[in-house]
């Protein structure tokens, strides 16, 4: 048995056909183990007082301070009222709107009333019916005004949402001088515009979810209808539709929740602050999922090299770009493994150094009285306490925290002669190039990885890297991201989309769509779009 473990993790087998992109399919199961009661579904009556006793007592009124319940007569003598969180609401719109225009309504008979109201009453743009009371609630609570009125059967839903909101600003985390200059805020239809300001298509589908069975979180999930892969679709609606939990405040939850290996250290979904980022994932076939009240997006699926894309490539042409991605990729890996480097070098692998750099290193570790491998954990770890000090800082604060800090740090553990000075320099470029990481939850992978790296070096050398990095390349080559390998597209080394995947293609050279992704239109533009070049040629 250990034998054929052993074989299966180190020999390699190579596959008649490549791996295709592949979804588990699923019935419709219920996943959730807990003995939930059984609520009795309720539903809005004709009668004025059964419906006013049901709201009164369903939002706690009158112990409820900021629910409003407001009762109107009508001509004929006939009774309505509205229910609505004050703070949440547009009131301007519920006096005009809705008070104002249900009280001026002509006297309308017993059998006309629901028609009438809906027809010559509505003057508000955005209206719906419902008699289910649990829906009428959801509504009321994400801030529509519910009206009810006496001898219909069904409450009518207005949208005059008017809660306070931070304004579109500019990306903080992701942050490019080329491209938009715009960042999703905590409001769901102002992301969702944001995106669809970007991909102006009617084929743009935003499918609602809600999450969170108390929390009754919204949101939509988004995809190109005849681009994306309808079996992607449906994966990350069931995954998202079976989430049996209470509450779903963020969008990094919904991370977690719809994972495929949650507790892994590395990420497994891409979460954006950008608008022009989620709208090119939808381009290229890909599902966006937004919450409201998170200013984040995730993009799904993703895959090992994604991760350490930037937006900015995009919009810098190809010597640019490159060179750009080639120093970032360079930062990543000296973040990760010039400190494990550095321990293997000076305990292990002496003769590899040059022979005046040798007596400098020896000479300034003279009088450290501490193995390289402490004084190597103390460094880092300080660093990493003044980098979650300058996160939790105020902003003015933190930034000169960081720099000043780390200097002075620096400057008294040479002098007190704890650590020597190249062991500063170490950490310090380790620091620089940990900040290069494409994506923030990466960096958190590294500074884990980089700690066990640390380890392997200092008992085993280079043999323990080398045993460390083909561990972490077998842990990758197992993961998938709803259907997709991680390590996508290395699997086809001449693929076009493995060139784009580590270099950079021309914008008129990206014929198509990531094909790992198996979508339904696999053409994103014509093989030949600069048509200009072409008769360019031909007149010369």
């Amino acid at each position: 048995m250990i034998k054929d473990i052993l074989k299966k993790a180190f020999v390699y087998s190579p596959k008649s056909e490549p791996e295709e992109f592949e979804v588990n399919e699923y019935n419709d199961i219920e996943f959730d183990v807990r003995e939930e009661k059984k609520i009795k579904k309720e539903y809005v009556s004709e009668s004025y007082d059964d419906n006013y006793s049901y709201m009164k007592k369903r939002y706690r009124v009158p112990d409820n301070n900021d629910i409003v319940i407001r009762s109107i007569i009508m001509k004929g003598d006939r009774r309505a009222f509205v229910v609505f969180i004050e703070g949440m609401v547009t009131t301007a719109y519920v006096d005009d709107n809705i008070i104002k225009s249900l009280m001026e309504l002509p006297y309308i008979k017993e059998d006309e009333a629901e028609a009438e109201i809906s027809e010559r009453f509505t003057t508000h743009a955005q209206m719906r019916k419902s008699n289910d009371l649990d829906i009428i609630a959801d509504d009321i609570n994400f801030g529509s005004c519910a009206l009810f009125v006496e001898g219909v059967s069904e409450a009518f839903l207005f949208d005059v949402r008017g809660w306070e909101h931070r304004t579109i600003g500019k990306p903080d985390n992701e942050q490019s001088i080329y491209g938009p200059q715009e960042a999703f805020s905590e409001m769901l239809r102002t992301n969702t515009a944001l995106v669809r300001k970007i991909v102006k298509t009617e084929r743009l589908v935003a499918l609602a979810i809600t999450v969170g069975k108390v929390s009754r979180t919204r949101g939509v999930l988004l995809y190109i209808d005849g681009v994306a892969n309808k079996k992607l679709v449906s994966e990350v609606k069931r995954r998202i539709d079976n989430i049996s939990v209470d509450y779903v405040i963020s969008i990094e939850e919904l991370q977690m929740f719809i994972s495929d290996k949650s507790n892994l250290i590395t990420p497994q979904i891409i979460s954006t602050e950008r608008p022009d980022r989620a709208a090119r994932a939808l381009t290229e076939g890909r599902c966006v999922a937004i919450l409201n009240g998170s200013p984040r997006s995730l993009i799904l699926p993703s895959n090992a090299f994604e991760l350490m894309h930037v937006v900015s490539d995009e919009y810098l042409s190809v010597p640019f770009a490159v060179m750009s991605r080639l120093i970032r990729l360079t930062g990543m890996f000296l973040s990760l493994l010039l400190p494990a480097l550095y321990l293997a070098i000076t305990q292990f692998h002496h003769e590899i150094i040059p022979t005046y750099l040798l007596y400098s290193i020896s000479a300034a570790r003279e009088n450290v009285p501490f193995p390289s491998l402490i004084e190597l954990l103390l460094m880092d770890i300080s660093f990493e306490l003044i980098r979650e000090a300058g996160i939790r800082m105020p902003s003015p604060i933190g930034s000169t925290l960081g720099i000043v800090g780390g200097l002075i740090l620096g400057q008294a553990a040479v002098s007190a002669k704890i650590v020597s000075p190249i062991m500063i320099i170490v950490i310090a470029i380790t620091g620089i190039g940990s900040f290069s990481t494409a994506d923030y939850t990466l960096g958190w992978t590294y500074r884990v990885l980089r700690l066990m790296f640390i380890f392997l070096a200092a008992f085993m050398g280079f043999y323990g890297i080398a045993v460390g990095i083909v561990l972490y390349s077998l842990y990758l080559g197992s993961i998938k991201s709803f259907g997709v390998p991680f390590l996508s597209p290395s699997l086809h080394i001449r693929n076009r989309s493995m060139e784009s995947a580590i270099m950079m293609n021309s914008v008129w050279q990206k014929e198509k769509r990531p094909d790992y992704l198996k979508t339904e239109d696999k053409i994103i533009e014509p093989a030949i779009s600069r048509r200009w070049f072409l008769r360019n040629r031909r007149h010369k």
